[in-house]
C-alpha cells in the first residue's frame, strides 16, 4: 500500500474529531441508500422489461406471417415454406376473432378473445403448455369440445374447470356477419402471470375454430418460432423471400416497438432521477473532506515540513474521498442486489387485477445484470472521485508555517 492510501486509509478509520466521524458516516449512509435505490430501481425496469418480452413470446411467437384484407386460404402450403427456412424450429397456423362469452351466472356476456391453436404447440413452449393443459389436449375425456381460459376471466364469469360456457362469435358469410354460438366445457383454468391473458383470451383447439366461424381451412396468421440466438431480422428477409413477398412477415419487436421504447425511456430517466441522489450525497463527502482538512491542519503541517510535495498531500485526501466512495458503493450494491433477490423469492411486489391491467402482469421479478451494476458502480465512483478534487486541492496548498504556528 504506498504511503498517500495508507494515511488516508488511517485518517478514515481513527478521525480525532467527533463531528468529523458522524459527517463522514452521514457520507457513506447516504451514498449507500443512492447506490442502493439504483441497483433496485434498474433492476425493476430490467425485471419488468424482461418479464413482459418472456410472457409475449411465450404465449405468442418471434415472426407473424399474415395476408391484409383477408384470411390465408390455404395455410398448410405457406407453412411447408417457412419451416424450410433456416433457423425457424416451428410454424402454426392461428385463428382468432373477438366474440361474447355468456354463463349460467354471467347471462348478459362478456366480450372475450378467442384464439385457435393447434394443441400439439404446448411442446414448443412451457407457457403454451400451462395454457392448454396437463392433458396437451383441448378436448375432454367424453370428447366434447373444451375451452382453457385464464383465472381472473374464470372468476368474472363464475366458472371453473368442468363447467360449460357458450361463445358467440361473428362469422362472415355471403349473407353478412351473422352470430355463430356454440358450447364449451372448461377443460383448463390457467394462471400466466400475464394480465392479457388471463382476463381476456380463451384458447381452443384450431379446428373447433375454424368450424365455429366457417372458416373451412383458413388462418388469420402463421405463428413461427425461432431457434434460440437466431438473427430475426436475417430470418424476416428470408421469409419474405421465400414467399416472394405476398405476405406481410413481421416481429414481436414491430407488434410492441412502442411499448419497450417507451420502457427503455423510463428506465433511462429513472437512473438520471435517482441518480441525483447519489451526485447530492457526494456533497457530503465534500464537506467530510474540509471538516477532515481543517481537523488534520497539524498533520498536514508536519508532513509538508519534512518535505511531503503538495501532490502528494493532494493524494492522501483523493484517496479518503474514494475509499468513501467504494466502501458507499459497494455496501449499497450489496444490500440493493439483496433486497432485489428478496423481493423476487418472494413476490413481494404483485397486484391486484385491477392494478395488473394496467402494467400488463400480475407480478414483477427485479433482475439484477452485470452490465448494470457496472454502470451504477462507475457512476457512483466517479461522482465521488470528483467530489474530492476540490478539498484535496485546498489541503495542497496549505502552508506548513500557518499550519503549524498555533499548535
Amino acid at each position: 500500500m504506498n504511503l498517500a492510501r495508507r494515511i488516508a486509509w488511517r485518517y478514515l478509520k481513527r478521525p480525532t474529531d467527533q463531528l468529523v466521524s458522524a459527517v463522514g458516516m452521514a457520507s457513506v449512509l447516504g451514498l449507500v441508500i443512492g447506490v442502493m435505490a439504483l441497483v433496485i430501481s434498474m433492476a425493476l425496469m430490467t425485471g419488468y422489461r424482461r418479464d413482459l418480452q418472456t410472457k409475449l413470446l411465450g404465449g405468442n411467437a418471434e415472426v407473424f406471417v399474415y395476408s391484409i384484407g383477408a384470411p390465408i386460404a390455404d395455410p398448410r402450403r405457406l407453412i411447408d415454406v417457412i419451416r424450410a427456412t433456416p433457423a425457424v424450429i416451428h410454424a402454426s397456423p392461428v385463428l382468432f376473432q373477438s366474440g361474447v362469452v355468456t354463463t349460467e351466472t354471467n347471462t348478459t356476456g362478456s366480450e372475450v378473445m378467442m384464439k385457435g391453436i393447434e394443441p400439439t404447440r404446448g411442446r414448443t413452449s412451457p407457457m403454451l403448455a400451462r395454457i392448454i393443459g396437463p392433458r396437451a389436449s383441448f378436448q375432454t375425456p367424453e370428447g366434447d369440445r373444451g375451452v382453457s381460459l385464464g383465472k381472473y376471466l374464470a372468476t368474472k364469469l363464475g366458472v371453473k374447470q368442468g363447467d360449460a360456457l357458450s361463445v358467440t362469435v361473428a362469422a362472415g358469410s355471403s349473407e353478412g356477419f351473422m352470430p355463430r354460438t356454440a358450447t364449451f366445457v372448461v377443460t383448463n383454468v390457467f394462471a400466466t402471470g400475464f394480465y392479457e391473458f388471463d382476463a381476456r383470451w380463451l384458447f381452443v383447439d384450431l379446428a373447433e375454430a375454424q368450424e365455429l366461424l366457417g372458416a373451412g381451412s383458413a388462418a388469420n396468421l402463421i405463428e413461427v418460432k425461432l431457434a434460440p440466438a437466431a438473427n430475426l431480422d436475417a430470418v424476416v428477409d428470408e421469409i419474405e423471400r421465400r414467399t416472394d413477398r405476398r405476405y406481410s412477415v413481421s416481429d414481436w419487436r414491430d407488434m410492441n416497438r412502442q411499448l419497450f421504447s417507451m420502457l427503455q425511456i423510463q428506465q433511462l430517466v429513472l437512473f438520471i432521477v435517482i441518480g441525483l441522489i447519489v451526485f447530492v450525497s457526494t456533497f457530503n463527502i465534500v464537506s467530510t473532506l474540509i471538516m477532515t482538512v481543517h481537523e488534520k491542519r497539524k498533520e498536514i503541517g508536519i508532513l509538508a515540513s519534512m518535505g511531503a510535495e503538495p501532490r502528494m498531500v493532494r493524494r492522501v485526501f483523493i484517496w479518503y474521498g474514494t475509499i468513501v466512495g467504494l466502501i458507499g458503493t459497494a455496501t449499497g450494491m450489496i444490500f440493493g442486489t439483496l433486497i432485489c433477490w428478496v423481493i423476487t423469492r418472494y413476490e413481494l411486489v404483485s397486484f391486484p387485477p385491477e392494478i395488473a391491467e394496467v402494467y400488463f402482469v400480475s407480478s414483477i421479478p427485479f433482475v439484477t445484470r452485470g452490465i448494470d451494476l457496472a454502470v451504477i458502480a462507475a457512476f457512483s465512483i466517479v461522482v465521488s472521485f470528483l467530489a474530492t478534487i476540490i478539498p484535496s486541492m485546498r489541503a495542497a496548498r496549505l502552508n506548513p508555517v500557518e499550519a503549524l504556528r498555533y499548535e
